[in-house]
């Protein structure tokens, strides 16, 4: 009896430790994204430049992420993380809008650019 007394109560102290607090949120830049068919542009995605710069993390309000390699020399990105190609919606000075299945996503040029040497 008494062990089922302490499973319980040990189960109950682990369940309540798994949902103690929530996670921070990622490191980075606010982003506009628009997740899913038909959303619209919202800016609740965060862009996290990893060290040295040749890769980039957009964060998803949801948890989700999407995981870019950076070519340093072109500047060129190329999804790391699933089999959907990135398609160049547009692309000028001021910003670059681009999908990945039927995510979308503008970021402002000045937080793509290759970190000073």
């Amino acid at each position: 009896m008494s062990l089922r007394i302490f499973n319980a109560l040990g189960l109950t102290v682990l369940l309540a430790a798994c949902g103690a607090g929530e996670s921070p949120p990622p490191p980075g830049d606010e982003v506009e994204c628009a997740l899913g068919a038909g959303a619209a542009f919202s800016p609740v995605c965060t862009l996290e430049v990893v060290a040295g710069g040749g890769e980039i993390v957009l964060h998803h309000p949801d948890g989700g992420f999407r995981r870019l390699a950076r070519d340093p020399a072109t500047g060129t990105l190329t999804p790391r993380d699933g089999a959907d190609p990135l398609v160049i919606e547009a692309d000028d000075e001021g910003a670059l809008a681009f999908a990945i299945g039927a995510d979308r996503y503008r970021i402002p040029r000045r937080l793509l650019a290759p970190p000073p040497q």
